[in-house]
Order: C-alpha cells, then sequence, then structure tokens
C-alpha cells in the first residue's frame, strides 16, 4: 500500500522537486480509502481539514447552485491533490467532492502534511502554482454559470476549453470532445437535452461541426461573436 502511495508522490506535480525522506515519509502516514461507484461523497468538513490525493479514479468538486441545481466546479484526476486552497488559507471549503465512479483516494491531515513537509522549498513553489491554476479555473467555472443563456454559456465553455487546451486537439480546425455529454451538461449547470439542443443550434448557424460528442470549430471568432450578442459578463477570452 505505501509503495503505491509513493509511486503516485512521486509522479505527481506537487511533488517534483521534494526529498525522498520526505516522499517516503508521507507514503507511510497515508491513509487510502475507496469510493465506491459513482457520487460517493467526501463532506466539506472533511475537506477542510484534510488534503487528498487521487490514487486512481477522478473526482469532480460540486458547488450548490441558489437554485439547488449542482455545478461542477472542479474535476481532479488520477496523481493530483485536491482541495489545495483549504490547505493554504485554513478556510471551509466551499463544495464537496463527488466520486465519478469507482474511485480510491490517499489522505492525510492538514498539520501533518505541514509538519512533513514545512522545510521543503519545492513543495511551497508547486503548491502556490497548483494553487493558482486551480483558483483560476474555478473562477472561469463561475462565470460560465453566471451567463444569462443556454447558447452563450456553450460558447463560452468551448473557449475555456481551447484557451486551457483541455480536452481539445488542433489539425486544421479546433476539436473539442465534449463527452460525456451528461457530465459535461452538469458542468454548466444546465439539462442534458438543453446542452444538445445548444449545440444543435450553433450547428445550424454553421459555427460549428458536431458528431458523437466531437466538437469541431473553423473559426473560434464565431464563438466570441456569440458572447458579444448577449450582455452578461461571461468573457473567457
Amino acid at each position: 500500500m505505501a509503495d503505491q502511495i509513493y509511486t503516485t508522490l512521486k509522479n505527481s506535480k506537487l511533488m517534483e522537486g521534494v526529498s525522498e525522506n520526505s516522499l517516503r515519509l508521507l507514503a507511510d502516514s497515508g491513509r487510502l480509502r475507496l469510493l465506491k461507484g459513482r457520487f460517493g461523497r467526501v463532506d466539506r468538513k472533511e475537506l477542510s481539514e484534510r488534503l487528498f490525493l487521487i490514487i486512481s479514479g477522478e473526482v469532480r468538486m460540486v458547488h450548490s447552485a441558489p437554485d439547488g441545481q449542482e455545478c461542477i466546479m472542479g474535476k481532479v484526476s488520477a496523481g493530483e491533490f485536491f482541495c489545495l486552497s483549504s490547505f493554504v488559507s485554513g478556510h471551509g471549503c466551499s463544495g464537496e467532492m463527488v466520486s465519478a465512479g469507482t474511485t480510491e483516494v490517499c489522505f492525510w491531515p492538514n498539520e501533518k502534511i505541514r509538519g512533513i513537509l514545512e522545510h521543503e522549498v519545492s513543495f511551497q513553489k508547486n503548491l502556490l502554482q497548483l494553487m493558482a491554476c486551480q483558483v483560476e479555473q474555478e473562477r472561469e467555472m463561475r462565470t460560465l454559470a453566471r451567463c444569462c443563456k443556454a447558447d452563450t454559456k456553450v460558447a463560452a465553455y468551448l473557449l475555456h476549453k481551447i484557451k486551457n487546451g483541455v480536452n481539445c486537439s488542433r489539425c486544421g480546425a479546433v476539436h473539442v470532445d465534449v463527452r460525456p455529454i451528461g457530465m459535461t451538461a452538469q458542468e454548466l449547470g444546465i439539462a442534458r437535452e438543453t446542452f444538445t439542443r445548444s449545440l444543435q443550434r450553433l450547428l445550424h448557424r454553421e459555427g460549428i461541426a458536431y458528431h458523437r460528442g466531437i466538437v469541431k470549430i473553423a473559426n473560434i471568432g464565431f464563438l466570441e461573436d456569440v458572447l458579444e450578442e448577449d450582455d452578461c459578463q461571461c468573457r473567457c477570452g
């Protein structure tokens, strides 16, 4: 068990440059938990007190909107740490962690991590860099959640993915993978059917091509024009 944790730690961006001794201490003191199936949850209180590392699978950070709709504010995959902002600030986590399938996580009390890594300069630098990236991504997703119209929200989401190079490739045109459709719709805080209809409307305007969960954008300027048609402040460029 400790060897599996050690290997994941050693390959994580947060632990780049951390000494061998510290990595071994972390591996020996980490505790594993299996979240079975979809929708296994870790509540806000526990997230605020511990730092989590995803060993296998994927989890999502969900936030409840005023209307009760749950929006996905971030995704964390194997080898990545979760809830860095609470670890640094000492404030409570603003959402809950939900597993996307059977997921294995490792966790440490925040004080244990600080005690082991307090003299590791590389860890401090890596932590600030990764936290800044996560905060920026959450800020953009919160902005998306406030978009007034579904078509505007979808256009802003595609621009967000292109900007960050997530699930997209460039072969002449830009291709964005929005599968699984239901999960992407939840990430935007809209129904799956609404998301699909928005894609169809953008398709009919000849701004995108869409087939089996892959969106092809030949002209990114079209998506920017869609944003300009609405007066909400969902600018992701």
